[in-house]
């Protein structure tokens, strides 16, 4: 190269090094969920025992000793707990799932790669329900250093428990452990689990924490019917495909009814404080907006849930060749109930509109459970700690999670998420893209941190 042209050169490499630099390093929390994220939990089969064997491992590292417990079909879980002789028994419970939903197309990122880009950390998994295990974890595990250095006394015991199942209803995770090992629950007080959001508004200004406290309870159906197969060419009008679309267009031609539940009006009257006037009127006065036919006003987009109790067809089974008629179709029914709804009625009225000739199968369902109390020591830790960032608010969700097996029981139950999460943040939830801010991963660990500080060690 002509010495001429040597400090362009130059030049040209300085201006190109920024673009190469190293990224900055990850903070030890954002590091694990990174790890965790690489680890292919989709459900089905879940493959649970890869994370649990992760996690065992970062706890066994602080000196914590923790199990894994598996169920008749080989589903892992992983349960630990730091025990203190001034708690009498009495503990806190903090519950994540590890398995996650299968990925679907569509991603632009490779889904299990942990990949760091904009600020964000990209990975099925990112919120849904990987990220709150580590902050769970990450508290724990900071815990743990301040009893090694005598730094707090504990009054409280802490359990750390990686589930199975969660995706598919639970009943292969929580649910068999609660049933089968209920010495492991013994003294626990309270839960935290997944349910939880933060509410943002204009700018991702933080307008409150919603701590979920209710939810809707699952019916999930499977429903079948045979028929003649045969040739596309032939009459067959009562084919199994027919008889099966008939049925469905018979339930889901059912007039809604709408109707306004306790813990609704709670979650109505405890945000109505944090709206513009029209809101305000609207939430203050919900019985009066919603009426058995619908509501008389606008409502906020996805609040049309917490007032039915839908159906959703989300799987169809039938046939694989255009001119064959197939001999069984199937369909799978994502029925969320509200709380009070009786389920036994229900199912009656859907086997009853969907005809004589289909089968129903009950895959997942629950008993109806109180809402857990927006008091308590638990929950006063809760508000405590995030109350200074904004309000916080007793939340009701129209989703389930795990939690109801603990209300079911009589154990409070309180959905969480740690992380200020802006809209385009959740919408990545059983989606494309899942991701969370870097930032908010450490934010979310020091907010657990401080919750279990201030349950656990009465700070």
């Amino acid at each position: 190269m002509s010495r001429r042209f040597l400090p362009l050169f130059l030049a040209a490499l300085l201006l190109l090094a920024p673009a190469h630099a190293a990224a900055p390093a990850l903070s030890e929390p954002a590091a694990w969920l990174q790890q965790y994220l690489r680890i292919d939990t989709s459900n089905p089969p879940g493959n649970e025992g890869r994370a649990t064997a992760f996690l065992a491992g970062l706890l066994q590292r602080e000196g914590i000793p923790s199990r894994v417990i598996a169920n008749p079909q080989g589903r892992a879980n992983l349960y630990a707990r730091l025990s203190s002789p001034r708690s009498g028994g009495r503990a806190i419970l903090l519950l994540h799932h590890m398995d996650v939903v299968p990925p679907g197309p569509g991603w632009t990122v490779p889904p299990f790669a942990g990949l760091v880009r904009n600020g964000q950390l990209w990975g099925r998994g990112a919120i849904d329900d990987k990220s709150l295990g580590v902050a769970q974890l990450a508290a724990m595990i900071s815990l743990q250093r301040d009893l090694q250095k005598r730094r707090v006394p504990l009054e409280r015991d802490v359990v750390f428990l990686a589930v199975a199942d969660e995706e598919n209803g639970g009943l292969n995770g929580t649910g068999w452990l609660l049933a089968s090992h209920p010495e492991l629950f013994q003294g626990v007080e309270g839960v935290i689990g997944e349910g939880g959001r933060s509410q943002t508004g204009a700018g991702d200004k933080l307008l409150w924490w919603g701590i979920e406290v209710a939810q809707k309870r699952p019916l999930w159906l499977e429903v079948s019917t045979s028929g003649r197969g045969g040739h596309g060419a032939g009459l067959n009008p009562e084919s199994a495909n027919h008889q099966l679309i008939q049925g469905l267009a018979r339930l889901l031609g059912e007039p809604a009814r709408w109707r306004v539940t306790p813990p609704v009006r709670d979650y109505a009257r405890a945000i109505a404080p944090l709206q513009n006037e029209r809101w305000r009127r609207v939430f203050s006065n919900i019985d009066a907006v919603v009426a058995a036919s619908g509501p008389k006003e606008f409502l906020m987009p996805g609040m049309a849930n917490l007032f039915l109790d839908t159906v959703q067809v989300t799987v169809l089974r039938g046939g694989e060749r255009i001119n064959v008629v197939p001999e069984r179709s199937s369909a799978l029914l994502d029925i969320r109930l509200l709380p009070d709804t009786d389920a036994a009625a229900f199912l009656a009225n859907v086997k009853s509109r969907l005809g004589s000739g289909l089968e129903v199968k009950v895959l997942v369902t629950a008993l109806p459970s109180p809402p857990s109390p927006a008091s308590g020591r638990l929950y006063q830790a809760i508000e405590r700690v995030l109350r200074p960032d904004g309000p916080v608010v007793p939340t009701f969700i129209a989703g389930f999670t795990d939690s109801r097996f603990f209300r079911e029981r009589g154990i409070p139950a309180y959905g969480l998420s740690p992380f200020k999460l802006s809209p385009d943040d959740s919408k990545g939830i059983h989606s494309t893209d899942e991701h969370i801010p870097l930032a908010e991963i450490d934010r979310g660990v020091e907010r657990m941190r401080k919750i279990l500080l201030a349950y656990a060690a009465g700070r």
